[in-house]
């Protein structure tokens, strides 16, 4: 999960694609905002929520990296080969039984939860887009230099 404002896989498809990110999406390596991808991907991603969501970040990084001997993302970055796959890291599974902590109902309890969410008027929840663009027969715009790419591979 990426903790930035826009993923760095996404950043660096857009560097090669050749077209530029929301602005507030990260610093050049003068500590300058821009929207140029290429600039951010030698500079810093800025994360999501401003301040507060910092905080976030940083319990993520402590989590994914502190806790399992990994890379913390300041050093991931040396290690990547800068492809746009995904990055190189740790990662942390923590699993928690629901029927253990919140006891009978908790489905039906977190599926109002999800109701109420999706009730309301222009909000989606996370992965909506994504279902619905699956369900989209339509055709695709593949980029021709990922195409070629895959071709090489052949």
């Amino acid at each position: 999960m990426a903790t930035s404002t826009l993923a760095k896989g996404d950043v660096q498809i857009a560097a090669r694609d050749g077209h530029d990110v929301p602005e507030g999406t990260g610093l050049g390596p003068d500590g300058q905002p821009t929207n140029d991808p290429a600039e951010i991907l030698k500079g810093v991603l800025l994360p999501f929520g401003g301040y507060k969501g910092s905080a976030i970040a940083m319990m993520v990084e402590l989590l994914c990296a502190g806790m399992t001997g990994d890379y913390f993302s300041f050093e991931a970055g040396v290690h990547d080969n800068n492809d746009g796959g995904p990055a190189k890291g740790g990662e942390l599974v923590i699993a928690i039984s629901p029927q253990l902590v919140a006891g009978e109902g908790w489905q039906e309890h977190c599926a109002g939860f999800f109701d109420a969410i999706s009730g309301l008027d222009g909000i989606r929840l996370p992965g909506d887009r994504r279902h619905k663009n699956r369900l989209d027969t339509g055709p695709r715009h593949i980029n021709a230099e990922l195409i070629d790419r895959i071709k090489d591979l052949c």
